[in-house]
């Protein structure tokens, strides 16, 4: 039997369904901290299907955005030890305490689970619209726009990012 390779998440993005064709962003999220921390990433693709565990429908998730290892591009990077602490998903869920906001998780190379919340984001601000599905067998999409200023994982953390057509 064959060892499988690992497959980079921009291929398992197209697979699966948050195909570049589709998804597409503008902005970067920025991390200032030590040189572990120092770095910043445009997400490379989003998806609505739950992180938690859950059955698509019971997730509580309302976007995640994802970045791609640099070790897996970048042989330099590839020792975990040299690695700058990059981004590798952002989910974002709605505030038990405020509806009409919503807390984050980030999840880096080194660290899983960061929270994002009030009491560490001085601006923490997630828009989102549904639009109609793209192809007929197709799932709706997301548009929107985030806006972050945090001080988590010992870093200052900001992000204006603008997304369309993200799909489950």
């Amino acid at each position: 039997m064959k060892p499988v390779a690992a497959v980079p998440l921009a291929v398992l993005l197209a697979i699966t369904g948050c195909r570049s064709e589709f998804f597409s962003e503008s902005g970067t999220m920025a991390s200032v901290g030590n040189y572990r921390n120092t770095w910043q990433w445009h997400p490379q693709g989003c998806t609505r299907d739950p992180f938690e565990g859950l059955p698509i429908g019971k997730s509580k998730s309302i976007l995640t955005l994802l970045w791609e290892n640099p070790g897996l591009r970048d042989s330099s990077l590839a020792n975990p030890g040299s690695a700058p602490d990059a981004p590798l998903r952002l989910e974002f869920l709605p505030d038990p305490g405020a509806p009409d906001q919503v807390i984050a998780s980030l999840h880096t190379i080194d660290r899983a689970g960061i929270p994002l919340n009030k009491a560490v984001c001085s601006t923490l601000r997630l828009r989102t619209r549904e639009h109609p599905a793209l192809h007929p067998a197709g799932r709706p999409t997301l548009s929107g726009e985030l806006h972050l200023d945090c001080r988590a994982n010992d870093s200052h953390l900001t992000a204006h990012i603008e997304f369309s057509r993200c799909e489950y």
